[in-house]
């Protein structure tokens, strides 16, 4: 009996098309960001009740060879949003992230009234493609439901 396999060149080929494209970076930093808003609890057109809290973050990556220098990290918007930087980040201190290195803004929205809220989050930076990175944020603040 001989064993015939037709599909291993078939196989072969197939799994030689999946590697992965090598594409140079370039040499200066690039900043990019995983997003260019960040909504609170918008699903459905709904909110966040208000005295209660909502949570989301910014994922920033360094795409370029050299290193990325934060240099400003600055929230414009109501009291009702805060924000916390990973890697511990010092404002007047330049954060460096390395090549293909990452770091997280995560940004709390805590309502005090039923209402819309809006505000930006600017990331300053020595990145060639982005040295002004600006997140819109929106919020909207909903009464609870009656007891």
């Amino acid at each position: 009996m001989r064993l015939r396999t037709p599909w291993l060149p078939i196989l072969f080929f197939s799994l030689a098309a999946c590697g992965e494209s090598a594409d140079p970076l370039p040499k200066a930093p690039q900043l990019i960001t995983d997003r260019d808003e960040m909504s609170f609890d918008r699903e459905f057109n709904s909110g966040t009740f208000v005295g209660t809290s909502g949570f989301n973050s910014v994922q920033v990556t360094n795409q370029g060879e050299d290193t990325l220098e934060v240099t400003d990290i600055t929230l414009n918007a109501p009291s009702v949003f805060t924000m916390k930087v990973s890697n511990d980040y010092t404002a007047g201190t330049p954060l460096r992230v390395e090549s293909k290195k990452r770091f997280f803004i995560e940004v709390t929205f805590k309502p005090r009234e039923a209402q819309a809220y809006q505000g930006t989050l600017t990331i300053k930076s020595n990145a060639a493609n982005l040295p002004d990175k600006v997140v819109a944020l929106n919020g909207l603040g909903v009464a609870p439901p009656a007891p």
